[in-house]
């Protein structure tokens, strides 16, 4: 695999480089935007993460080889599906695998080519198709369609298109006479329909049990296979690795089945190859989604963003920074769980947004109409250590009935366990919009938030923490950020 950094002024360069330098086949590891404090300081506005397989590349530089600058710069601005067709067809042609030599003017049909099952019955086996087509004898076609004793042929070349009916009325009752010869004869036309209809469902199950045992011997087979058969060497290499990231078993299993169904032989021993097909099917299974209060057409519809989580893991410093975004953000918090005293922090205070301590539940729904009523987008930071789950769930209930745009979103910590933030997630799973995430920077296994994005797939990651600055330290989820953190890209 190559990995390069590209940066540039805006989106559509970067991606421009990235065709010419890498191709069309390259694939986006990481995307950032310098935005805010800290990318006062950068030259770049974008800075992208890119990866090439080194069969796709060496594709790739066998046609920049022959191209001259100009050339080069033609070439690359055409749509990518154009230019990957145009290198797969410039290293099949030099590879030499058009072996147009053996074809007689046919083209990669091979229609003249002879057939060596015919070589060994008949005394014509030097014969191709033009042979074939030169030795029918015309005259004795013209003798035959003269001689032919259906009336509706002579007919039909004579350009009279008025017996379709005749010939569907004879198919209609000849269709019945395969399985019940005698019974049609003394049968009416409705009955002898009857008839085949019953005859066509009896068919179609028939037809329906057979694919079922087809695809029962077909699982069987490939079960056998799988025992029997060694497995490919880059295939094994990926199952090695994956396992060695803590990524699920019943995942790791699922993309083998894929690999093995869909790549040949040859490139299941390649290791780039069968690394890039998995990355690619990693790409999909991460879930990943806008906040309610970013994509609400209407401004003046206000949103209601509630973070709930067990116990500390940064949810404060999470919210401020989701407050930050929007104007006119008001943050309320319950005073009985968060346990805050000092009613605005110096960041709330840097980015003009007003901050209030609820002393209870009915306190929280006043203050939030209050702040929904004066336009005004509402973040509740609300943590429920010692409350009973039925007990949220009427909490957010409540706030759902009350107000249109309500978002719940779940807080979860980059350095708390697998098995801990899978225990969050199975309680307030059933109320939950999506999911932020934390700590990211100092996250050790990511591997565990790739097995939570399967398992909870209904619920897309939505932000990610990467730090204490705000609001720089904030991200839009993306899969590419969990995956380069995953192989460490």
């Amino acid at each position: 695999m190559y990995v390069r950094k590209f940066e540039a002024d805006s989106l559509d360069e970067a991606l421009a480089n990235i065709k010419a330098e890498l191709g069309p086949d390259a694939i986006i590891l990481k995307t950032q935007t310098n935005k805010g404090i800290k990318g006062a300081f950068k030259k770049k506005k974008i800075e992208i993460t890119a990866a090439i397989s080194e069969k796709n590349y060496t594709k790739k530089a066998k046609v920049d080889n022959v191209l001259n600058p100009e050339q080069k710069d033609s070439f690359y601005k055409n749509n990518s599906s154009y230019i990957a067709n145009m290198i797969n067809s410039h290293d099949q042609n030099t590879n030499g695998q058009a072996q147009t030599n053996s074809l007689n003017g046919y083209g990669s049909l091979g229609l003249n080519r002879k057939v060596s099952a015919v070589e060994e019955n008949s005394s014509q086996a030097n014969s191709g198709l033009d042979d074939f087509l030169n030795s029918i004898d015309r005259e004795e076609v013209k003798k035959a369609a003269a001689n032919a004793e259906s009336e509706h042929f002579n007919d039909f070349l004579n350009g009279d298109f008025s017996l379709e009916e005749e010939i569907q009325e004879e198919v209609i009752v000849e269709r019945p006479q395969v399985q019940h010869a005698r019974s049609v004869q003394s049968q009416p036309l409705h009955e002898t329909r009857a008839n085949s209809e019953e005859v066509s469902e009896l068919m179609e199950t028939q037809r329906n049990k057979i694919d079922e045992l087809e695809k029962k011997i077909f699982e069987l087979s490939q079960s056998v296979q799988v025992m029997t058969k060694p497995q490919a060497l880059g295939v094994k290499e990926m199952v090695t690795i994956f396992r060695s990231l803590d990524i699920e078993e019943r995942y790791i299993q699922k993309v083998v089945r894929k690999a093995n169904f869909e790549l040949s032989d040859e490139e299941k021993e390649n290791p780039d190859t069968v690394f890039e097909f998995a990355l690619k099917e990693m790409m999909g299974e991460v879930r990943t989604a806008m906040p309610l209060f970013s994509s609400v057409d209407n401004e003046e519809s206000k949103t209601v963003t509630v973070l709930i989580s067990d116990a500390s893991c940064g949810q404060s410093s999470m919210l401020t920074k989701l407050s930050a975004l929007k104007q006119d953000s008001v943050i309320i918090r319950n005073k009985a769980n968060t346990g805050f005293k000092d009613n605005t922090s110096f960041s709330e205070k840097f980015f003009n947004v007003e901050s209030n301590i609820c002393e209870s539940i009915s306190e929280i729904v006043a203050q939030t109409r209050k702040s929904i009523e004066t336009k005004k987008n509402v973040f509740i930071d609300y943590k429920a250590t010692n409350q009973e789950i039925n007990e949220i769930k009427k909490f957010v209930d409540g706030l759902r009935r009350s107000f249109e745009n309500v978002e719940v979103l779940i807080c979860l910590s980059g350095i708390n366990t697998e098995l801990y933030n899978r225990k969050v997630l199975n309680r307030y799973a059933n109320i939950a919009n999506g999911l932020v995430v934390t700590h990211l920077d100092q996250c050790l296994n990511y591997g565990s938030l790739f097995n939570l994005a399967i398992d909870f797939n209904s619920l897309p990651y939505k932000f990610f923490g990467t730090g204490e600055i705000v609001p720089d330290d904030l991200e839009a989820a993306t899969a590419e950020r969990i995956l380069a953190g995953i192989f460490k890209l």
